[in-house]
């Protein structure tokens, strides 16, 4: 089963969902997904924490940038130079922060729901220790095939994503300039971009 609210970016996972769960034949498809306000997901919560931990973080540095005229959010190859630097830095904290602290921390068993408490990564490897079964669905080598025809999932993107968010050319101008790019650390974002943007040649 699936729980989300009825935000706009939740159609298109709740539609993919019942898609994959249609080939199970243990319950209906339109009943593996369940609908309620976000204020009862410990998505809220999750969406809180990352501000707090991340998100006003990169957001200062952001504005320093545009404030000082370093970077003009309308200029496709100062978005993709911030890019370059910024994504590869965003996602270790984010996978720090799945990691070392949204998949450890405890949830707290909540009165009047049939959900236990305990600690995500724990619960997810040892469910019978929690009264609960391990319920996922292998699916079949031609299912993400069937996506890529499927309308909703074929019209989301989600599928043709490429690996790259960066043009080939481009990549290797900035690694040219930056060739060690995976060394820099979140508090030198500002001066790595600065510099590349300055020995950029392309």
């Amino acid at each position: 089963m699936l729980r989300v609210d009825r935000g706009t970016e939740t159609g298109v996972m709740a539609t993919l969902h019942s898609f994959l769960r249609r080939h199970h034949g243990d319950m209906d498809p339109s009943d593996s997904v369940v609908y309620g306000p976000s204020t009862e997901n410990q998505i809220e919560r999750w969406w809180r924490e990352l501000h707090e931990c991340m998100e006003k973080y990169y957001k200062g540095h952001l504005c320093w940038l545009k404030d000082q005229g370093h970077c003009h959010p309308h200029d496709d190859k100062d978005l993709m130079l911030l890019a370059f630097i910024m994504i590869p830095l965003i996602q270790k904290d984010l996978d720090v922060f799945r990691e070392s602290v949204w998949n450890t921390h405890r949830i707290r068993a909540q009165k009047d729901t049939i959900l236990p408490g305990g600690i995500p990564n724990h619960m997810y490897s040892f469910p019978e220790q929690y009264g609960l079964e391990e319920c996922g669905l292998c699916g079949t080598p031609d299912t993400i095939s069937d996506l890529a025809l499927f309308s909703s999932a074929s019209q989301s993107g989600v599928l043709t994503v490429p690996d790259d968010f960066l043009q080939p050319e481009f990549r290797a101008e900035c690694e040219r300039v930056l060739p060690d790019s995976e060394t820099i650390r979140p508090h030198e974002c500002r001066d790595a971009y600065i510099y590349l943007k300055n020995n950029f040649q392309l």
